[in-house]
């Protein structure tokens, strides 16, 4: 059983060869990492650069073939994957006219192109993009693929804790310079909360935040920073609500996941 949930910046350093993140055990990781991993979003960008198909929204039979050899030629076309928003879920955060609305595109998408290793849809994703991308794209998945990691996607209950964090941390620090980055990092650890696993993570101000707020064990490794969100005792402080942030007027929609029909 997967108990251990790592971070965007240890799965970066286990792929870069880094000997201390290389272990004998199968991780987990959050569809937030995979998609910040897989670069779906270029840095300060709004927009997805690429849209990852979702199974349930697409069918075609090559989908499932190693090779991806013989796809149709529309699906290459720039102008076929900039439509592509409607054939993958997306998860919308509308935080009023406090924050830019946050959009996150595919998260039950690569959950399953992970867990079921389906390679080939994912080909289908990035057929449009520039051939040498491509291919650093498919050895960033292939390394998740091979390692065996397990993907989490995000809940109702994640984004609910998610957001009661981030109510929370916005009125005592501030956020980093691209706000985006802070949600991704807080609906990560929310994933491990979620889950109950353990969550491996570099030293940082969120982490521990999150710790503080959900009284959850922390262990301390050099840089490394392994919080136990597992054990049965982690609740939250005192007088803190799991859902503060309704007073912001602050909302979240999913779209296109599950269950809706196929396109």
């Amino acid at each position: 059983m997967v108990d251990l949930i790592v971070d965007t910046q240890i799965l970066s350093y286990q792929f870069k060869g880094v000997e201390k993140y290389i272990h004998n055990r199968v991780f987990a990781i959050s569809s937030i990492t995979a998609s910040e991993f897989l670069v779906t979003h270029s840095k300060n960008s709004e927009q997805p650069d690429y849209y990852i198909i979702h199974p349930a929204r697409y069918f075609h039979p090559l989908y499932v073939e190693e090779s991806g050899s013989g796809v149709p030629e529309h699906i290459g076309n720039p102008k076929w994957a900039r439509m592509g928003a409607h054939r993958t879920d997306q998860v919308i955060i509308d935080f009023g006219n406090q924050f830019p609305a946050y959009r996150e595109f595919g998260n039950e998408a690569i959950s399953e192109i992970i867990n079921e290793k389906k390679l080939g849809i994912y080909k289908i994703s990035i057929a449009h993009l520039p051939k040498q991308k491509q291919k650093w794209l498919l050895r960033r998945l292939k390394h998740i693929l091979d390692s065996n990691y397990h993907c989490y996607s995000l809940t109702k209950s994640a984004i609910d804790n998610a957001l009661s964090l981030f109510s929370e941390f916005v009125s005592e620090h501030n956020c980093k310079g691209n706000i985006r980055n802070t949600i991704n990092d807080l609906l990560i650890l929310s994933t491990a909360i979620d889950r109950e696993k353990k969550f491996l993570t570099n030293d940082n101000l969120l982490s521990r935040f999150a710790a503080e707020y959900y009284k959850a064990p922390v262990h301390k490794d050099d840089d490394q920073l392994l919080i136990d969100f597992s054990e049965k005792q982690v609740k939250r402080r005192e007088n803190r609500e799991s859902k503060g942030y309704i007073n912001n007027g602050w909302s979240y929609a999913l779209r296109n996941n599950r269950a809706f029909p196929k396109a």
